[in-house]
């Protein structure tokens, strides 16, 4: 019995040192990992993928998945654990051909709530080490996760940023899904079987570097020896999430409406450059979003209660094809930084300034924007070029244009009900504000 103390001693330094190991059992990652992934779908195809949240900006939630499903053409959704479907924001492609991608979507708070997972050291790992994936397979419709292990298999470079190679069996469809360690902190994102890879390596016609036509051909000779195509699997390394993230640069931006509302004419023509048509065409779709396209005017309540997710879409497809020279927000912040903003307003409604004071503000916006010219306002888009040096020039027409037609003379009623030109003006950038665009 003298042994005893000895033994319990050894039994309770090697579970310390283990628990400071900091290596979870497979049930608690797999607990983890369900919290934090989702799912992303085009509307028009079956097809699918998944993403997982990352930490980013306090008022939207940030996925990272990868972009290669992205970049087809086609309206995407996201779907969460809660099973809450959410129409994405906006889409940030990685540079340098990493098959990277940012997905933000507007939170119901002004925080998003689920848990972002934690990233992990790519450098730790070994050939031999476990791996644990997490994501949506292709044959479930349902929103029921799959968590499966692996062994890390090689660590070699091969094009569009694909890094670790593993052995999983059965991932189909779960594209985008972080691969994590044994401390359940993501080591890289799930791509593509090595089949896939060959397909995608074809299509795009990548050019290799000799290290990566080595890497290359032993895929192929993978695929002509073994039965499981399915079996071998590519990762992206979650050190170039970390080291290019702040180059992720826009690719395209989802058309979202909540109202049906088609955005395909306005991004051809900004797409084109033909600012004035796709003036015009933005100054219908506020009218359409509003629900007011047959009266082609606005209640100052349609304008107080616009759709933050179709203004968002609009305002995007403004920001992207005029380089952030344009848009709902670029305005915005211009009539705020000229203390055109709520409080000036309110002051004057309330008696606190008079309508000459006001004015000022106005006629501050119109010049710094350019809608002023020589002392007097003008119609914008007959002299609007690419190469326009105001910041803010556009849109105009649904800004001070849609609803210009205003209710017929006879209808006095709805004549209160009308918001003047520069009311629009007020009402709609405190509605992008309140929306954050």
């Amino acid at each position: 019995m003298k042994f005893l103390p000895r033994i319990v001693g050894l039994t309770f330094l090697a579970l310390t040192l283990t628990n400071c190991s900091g290596e979870l059992s497979s049930e608690k990652i797999a607990s983890r990992l369900e919290l934090s992934i989702v799912k992303i779908s085009s509307r028009s195809q079956s097809e699918h993928i998944t993403g997982f949240f990352v930490s980013g900006e306090t008022d939207v939630c940030t996925v990272l998945t990868t972009a290669h499903f992205l970049k087809k053409e086609g309206e995407t959704i996201l779907e969460t654990n809660d099973e809450k479907v959410w129409d994405i924001t906006s889409v940030k492609i990685f540079p340098s051909n990493i098959d990277l991608a940012l997905v933000t979507f507007q939170p119901e708070g002004k925080k998003c709530n689920y848990p972002a997972l934690k990233i992990g050291n790519y450098e730790n790992l070994k050939i031999g080490s476990s791996i644990y994936i997490s994501g949506f397979p292709m044959e479930s419709e349902e929103l029921v996760p799959k968590f499966v292990s692996g062994t890390v298999s090689s660590l070699a470079q091969l094009a569009d940023g694909y890094g670790v190679y593993y052995q999983v069996l059965n991932i189909d469809g779960m594209s985008g899904a972080p691969v994590v360690d044994v401390r359940g902190e993501v080591v890289a994102v799930h791509g593509m079987s090595d089949l896939e890879i060959i397909q995608s390596l074809k299509s795009e016609k990548t050019s290799l570097y000799d290290a990566q036509k080595s890497t290359f051909q032993q895929i192929v000779e993978r695929i002509e020896t073994y039965d499981q195509l399915n079996t071998f699997h590519w990762g992206i390394p979650i050190n170039l999430f970390q080291e290019y993230r702040g180059e992720a640069i826009p690719h395209y931006v989802s058309l979202v409406s909540e109202v049906g509302v088609d955005y395909t004419k306005l991004r051809d023509l900004l797409a084109a450059g033909n600012w004035e048509e796709a003036d015009k065409e933005t100054a219908k779709l506020i009218l359409k979003v509003a629900g007011r396209g047959s009266e082609k005017w606005l209640r100052r309540e349609d304008l107080r209660n616009l759709s933050c997710k179709n203004l968002s879409t609009i305002d995007q497809l403004w920001l992207k094809h005029s380089n952030g020279q344009f848009g709902f927000s670029v305005q915005e912040k211009i009539y705020d930084s000229v203390s055109g903003g709520w409080y000036v307003w309110k002051a004057y409604q309330l008696g606190g300034a008079t309508k000459e004071y006001y004015k000022r503000y106005e006629t501050a916006f119109g010049q710094k924007v350019g809608w002023r010219e020589a002392g007097k306002w003008k119609r914008v888009w007959e002299s609007v070029n690419r190469n326009t040096p105001y910041v803010g020039h556009l849109p105009w027409g649904a800004v001070v244009g849609a609803g210009e037609q205003g209710p017929g003379w006879g209808d006095i009623a709805a004549a209160r009900e009308w918001a003047s030109p520069f009311e629009r003006v007020k009402l709609l950038f405190f509605r992008v504000d309140a929306c954050r665009l």
